[in-house]
């Protein structure tokens, strides 16, 4: 029984003594008393209780214990001899156990050496922070988690003005309660010292009935995780809101000046842009017109020349037309009169000289070449007699103002006309509608009609297809010339009516078809709309009225897919 007693005692963190109180004599001591005093086993139940405890305090207990007044003690803060000479500080309990034959006292006691190292740095700690508190610049208010006032320092409460006698009375919540009367914004005062257990920091201007302004910070104290309170930190900015005040001032009154200025300059600078604008516009004009006008004079001499040498070509073709088709009837008259002549019966010798001839002509040959020679001779002259027609269909320099005049008319002449700059490069697909003539000048339709066509065949990369298709409705008649090119890009889709706009290299394009295209239509009361697919294609529409009119504007639309 005593070996299982000493197993458990072994087994306390604390010391643990067993003392007989007749004699004082320790009977039983753990192995945790054997190591903090510093005596063997043996040694320690040789010895008095009294031998280790030394105080007076704790000889006066002993002595009464002895007497048999028996009394426990609860957290005694006490000294033991060491073995070695030293003193051990211990927090003791006393109880009584009673053994059954006789009673014992069990003595617990842990070493507080460490305990008393760290109060002595807290205490170390807590007189520094005092110290830091009270030579900061800010006045510090501490609350703890209930909202109850922990700590101030004395700039603080100089700072709020509180009275002596309720710093004296120690009223936490009176003082709050001065605290929030000074204050204008007394609501917000009092939710900032409430909500003491809020996680995030706070930053409030507050002012004063006296007039005086104070910055307030406040930030939560924790302990670990949790949050044991906060802190406040007042700040009197009372002069530098009035410095900063008086610099608002003088700053409004330089910027209003600074504005007074500027205005007037802007007035000066919005009449000069505005006229320098007027005059741009004036200059682009200009320069448009010209260019237009050098373009149109140079697209009418082209019809003009192109008219001349139709007609110069016309008047050759002509006699020469009439003198193929003479000698092919004096060709024929002749075959005719040989084929008499070798009916008539001749003797053996004259017929064997003739078939010699023959065989050495080959009249046979003669009279199928001769035949076919002057047929496709006859075809060449009407296909150049086509293209003279086309010509002057397409410049109509004989009739400059508004006719009736058949759109597919004029898109096969100029078809046939740009024939050498389009058959490298597409097939075209025609799909009219037998739309009826309408009212208009041709050869500026047909120059529109130019500038679409090529234009579609540079938009195309390889081989591919243009499609030319017309319709009409009752008011309008409508031309759509779609190619299979590359596309217009979307960001320049609103620009290509631009004079002098081209995505073509340089030296390749003068940027002037399409604008001058537009200002035809424009002419012409219609629209001419475009829409394109990058890598798909390209459609321009033309819409013109059927009876003549003239606008001074027009839309031009561009759509993109």
């Amino acid at each position: 029984m005593k070996d299982q007693l000493q197993l458990i005692l072994d087994h306390c963190p604390n010391m643990m003594l067993l003392v007989c109180p007749d004699d004082l004599r320790i009977v039983l001591a753990n192995a945790v008393a054997v190591r903090l005093l510093g005596y063997g086993e043996d040694q320690l139940r040789n010895m008095t209780i009294t031998e280790i405890e030394t105080s007076l305090q704790d000889a006066f207990y002993w002595e009464e214990v002895r007497t048999g007044q028996y009394s426990a003690i609860e957290a005694q803060q006490g000294q033991y001899q060491c073995g070695d000479g030293t003193v051990l500080a211990v927090m003791k309990s006393v109880h009584l156990i009673d053994s059954g034959s006789a009673p014992l006292l069990l003595v617990q006691a842990r070493d507080i050496r460490h305990e008393r190292h760290i109060e002595d740095a807290l205490e170390q700690t807590l007189s520094q922070l005092k110290a830091t508190l009270e030579s900061t610049g800010n006045g510090i208010l501490v609350l703890d988690r209930h909202g109850k006032i922990t700590s101030m320092n004395r700039l603080f409460s100089a700072m709020w003005d509180i009275p002596q006698a309720l710093l004296l009375a120690g009223d936490g919540a009176a003082i709050l309660e001065f605290l929030a009367r000074q204050v204008r914004q007394a609501d917000l005062w009092r939710t900032r010292l409430h909500d003491v257990l809020v996680p995030q920091e706070t930053e409030d201007v507050f002012r004063l009935n006296d007039g005086r302004v104070f910055e307030c910070k406040s930030r939560p104290q924790h302990l670990g995780e949790r949050i044991v309170g906060r802190v406040f930190g007042c700040t009197d900015i009372t002069q530098r809101q009035l410095a900063e005040e008086a610099l608002r001032q003088s700053r409004d009154q330089l910027e209003a000046r600074v504005q007074e200025r500027t205005a007037d300059l802007q007035r000066a600078n919005a009449t000069l842009q505005t006229e320098q604008a007027r005059q741009q516009e004036l200059i682009d004009k200009l320069g448009e017109a010209q260019n237009q006008l050098l373009q149109s004079e140079k697209m009418a001499s082209i019809g003009v020349l192109a008219a001349g040498v139709a007609h110069e070509i016309n008047n050759p073709v002509g006699f020469v037309n009439s003198n193929l088709c003479s000698l092919q009837r004096y060709a024929h008259d002749l075959f005719r009169l040989l084929d008499a002549y070798q009916q008539v019966p001749l003797g053996a010798a004259d017929r064997e000289r003739i078939e010699r001839l023959e065989r050495e002509i080959d009249t046979e040959f003669l009279r199928e070449d001769l035949a076919s020679l002057l047929a496709e001779s006859l075809d060449g002259l009407d296909r150049v007699k086509r293209i003279v027609l086309d010509m002057k269909e397409f410049s109509r320099i004989d009739s400059g103002g508004r006719q009736q005049a058949s759109l597919e008319a004029g898109l096969d002449s100029t078809i046939n006309l740009v024939w050498n700059e389009i058959k490298y490069k597409a097939d075209v697909i025609k799909e009219y509608a037998n739309a009826p003539p309408i009212e208009c000048i041709p050869s500026q339709l047909n120059q529109v009609f130019m500038n679409l066509l090529i234009n579609a065949a540079h938009a195309i990369e390889g081989r591919g297809r243009i499609t030319v298709r017309t319709g009409y409705s009752g008011t309008h008649a409508w031309v759509e010339v779609e190619d299979s090119g590359k596309g217009i890009a979307p960001e320049h889709l609103s620009r290509i009516y631009d004079p002098f706009f081209t995505t073509k290299p340089v030296g390749q394009g003068t940027g002037l078809g399409l604008s001058l295209s537009y200002g035809i239509i424009q002419r012409h009361g219609g629209t001419i709309e475009a829409s394109s697919t990058v890598g798909v294609g390209t459609v321009f529409r033309l819409e013109l009225p059927r009876v003549g009119t003239s606008v001074h504007s027009v839309g031009a639309a561009a759509s993109s897919s």
